[in-house]
């Protein structure tokens, strides 16, 4: 068990504000109650009650929202703050949308019409670090190509966002305060590049590294790269819930129930559309 920060360590013998039957082992900075391990939030250093009060300030505003430093360092330390999802999850409690739905027009979008362009392409074969022209096609032709392999992936991810989207939206609408309504939006716009990055990085993966010549399933040198998919694709989700705790006030158990019932529909709608012959 974590133990209490020397200087939020609640005196001997208190008791939590809101448990007096449990023993406090904190003292909130904000509102100066003493709360025990259940009311504590250790990387937000408040209590529970303060935290869903006004969540926006138990973290820095987004870099992207601020005016500290040029564009693109703000752009990178956004980015950055994607691999610190509980850090960072307070912040979506802020007010603001036009420069969430601009950052993920840079982010999200081109990584999704990127990442099609592999998998995707009829005139283009890639493997073992080659690019290969399938029969005698024309310049226009391979542009229209790729752009049509772009736009298919685009078009893929979409859908695929919806369905990430709506389920995960509309259970953190039901179930946090109206006032924090908007946190679960932002967090999308803000986070989703991490999917169509994680699936661009096996695409690339897959061209750059030689064939294994083997008859196995899955080539060995590929598992790196699929730990690394794994593992932004559990950012992302750990980003979902975080916000959905710490920035809309949910309860702990409940956080976790609208996260899943929201990856169950995502991952559903990807199989189903798996399942469709490419047009």
């Amino acid at each position: 068990m974590q133990e209490p920060q020397s200087h939020h360590r609640a005196p001997q013998g208190a008791a939590c504000a809101d448990h007096p039957e449990r023993p406090a082992a904190f003292t909130c900075p904000r509102c100066g109650n003493y709360v025990c391990l259940f009311c504590w939030h250790p990387v937000a250093e408040r209590c529970d009650t303060c935290l869903k009060r006004d969540p926006a300030a138990a973290a820095p505003a987004l870099p992207w929202e601020t005016q500290q430093g040029s564009g693109i360092e703000r752009f990178f330390r956004t980015l950055g703050g994607s691999f610190r999802p509980l850090h960072t999850a307070p912040a979506f409690a802020r007010h603001g949308a036009k420069r969430a739905i601009r950052f993920f027009l840079l982010t999200a979008v081109p990584l999704a019409a990127l990442a099609g362009i592999i998998p995707r392409t009829k005139t283009l074969m890639f493997g073992d670090f080659n690019v290969l022209v399938q029969g005698n096609p024309t310049s226009t032709e391979i542009a229209l190509d790729v752009l049509g392999a772009m736009g298919m992936q685009l078009w893929a991810s979409i859908v695929e966002f919806a369905a990430l989207a709506l389920p995960y939206v509309s259970l953190t609408r039901a179930y946090a305060p109206a006032e924090r309504h908007h946190a679960a939006a932002r967090v999308l716009l803000y986070r989703s590049w991490l999917s169509p990055f994680a699936t661009l990085i096996l695409n690339v993966a897959a061209w750059l590294l030689p064939a294994s010549g083997g008859t196995e399933g899955f080539p060995r040198y590929m598992e790196p790269f699929a730990i690394a998919n794994m593992l932004l694709h559990l950012l992302l989700l750990s980003s979902l819930r975080a916000t959905v705790r710490l920035a809309c006030g949910v309860g702990p158990l409940l956080s976790y129930v609208i996260v899943l019932i929201s990856v169950v529909v995502w991952a559903l709608v990807q199989l189903f559309w798996n399942l469709i012959p490419a047009f």
